[in-house]
């Protein structure tokens, strides 16, 4: 299932004995376990009906003790097992906990999250094969667009077409990031006023870029581990790769020419002059040319110009 289906369907009164919710968007695991909590644990039965584990700091006897204990005040009991995917599970753990998934106790909710789950693996190949199965990945961008109109309109505040697009453009594919700034959205214009471009444009800012240049100052600092996690996040979420390698290649035209100028002794304010740019960014600038020879610069020019010819004519990630 989708999580909306799975939302429509809980909202509707539809619950299933078990879910298994997967896959590294996380705000969707919190939007399904808000609703089914809203639907099934109250404020005087919270502390017997609802129970919630670590999965690497627990395991499968607790999770299905809990699931086979009867509510001390009747109705359905929800047990929550988080993080599943970083729990060390035996042979006979993973026969105990499918032997609970398949043969639930009544009256119980038994919910599991995992970041990730391996199907070529005996447990998650069951576990995905289940009904109550939530794919929980961000999606593609043209599919975020009514996502949020929706939820505008579900809040009583219509948001138009262009306000949506420039949501997704400043902030990406994100649903967490999407629903958060929507609200601040939502809270400055008031109760039943349309969304329009200019409100997103007053409120929201441009995340992305913002991301763009974390990555490329990770490039300048020569600190691959976070460039490298900053390029991941970038293409997880739909960046452009043609668009992440030019601001690369863009930054790095700027280190080399204010290491040219500063090799003739030009005064920082005479170099943002010649090159037409703000004396901040020269400032910012100089403080990475130490980092790199001109051999050095000249290579990654080369690296840089290989990667846009490949992606042009292959559609290869700039990992590659």
């Amino acid at each position: 299932m989708t999580p909306d289906e799975t939302l429509r369907r809980i909202q509707q009164g539809d619950l299933l004995p078990v879910y298994f919710l997967y896959g590294a968007e996380r705000f969707y695991h919190t939007e399904i376990l808000a609703a089914l909590t809203a639907r099934l644990i109250t404020p005087d039965n919270r502390d017997f009906n609802l129970e919630t584990f670590d999965a690497k700091e627990s395991g499968p006897h607790d999770w299905t003790a809990a699931a086979k204990t009867m509510s001390f005040l009747g109705g359905t009991k929800m047990v929550v097992v988080r993080g599943l995917h970083e729990a060390s599970l035996s042979e006979s753990d993973v026969s105990r906990l499918l032997d609970t998934v398949g043969d639930p106790p009544a009256d119980t909710c038994l919910v599991l999250t995992a970041d990730q789950a391996d199907r070529k693996r005996k447990l998650y190949k069951s576990l995905t094969a289940l009904p109550g199965a939530v794919t929980c990945e961000a999606p593609k961008e043209a599919a975020l667009v009514p996502w949020l109109k929706k939820r505008a309109q579900d809040r009583g505040v219509p948001l138009s077409m262009d306000a949506a697009r420039l949501m997704l453009d400043r902030l990406g594919a994100k649903p967490g990031l999407l629903a958060q700034e929507l609200e601040k959205v939502i809270t400055y214009v008031g109760k039943n006023e349309n969304i329009t471009e200019n409100d997103v444009a007053a409120v929201v800012g441009d995340v992305r870029k913002e991301q763009v240049f974390a990555l490329t100052d990770a490039l300048k600092q020569k600190n691959a581990e976070q460039a490298v996690r900053l390029l991941h996040n970038q293409l997880d979420h739909g960046e452009d790769p043609i668009k992440v390698l030019g601001m690369i290649a863009w930054q790095f035209r700027v280190i080399w020419e204010v290491k040219h100028h500063q090799e003739q002794r030009t005064p920082i304010p005479q170099i943002a002059q010649k090159m037409g740019a703000k004396p901040f960014l020269v400032e910012k600038a100089v403080n990475y040319t130490k980092n790199f020879s001109r051999s050095h610069l000249a290579e990654s020019f080369k690296v840089l110009s290989q990667a846009d010819r490949e992606l042009k004519s292959s559609g290869k990630n700039p990992e590659g």
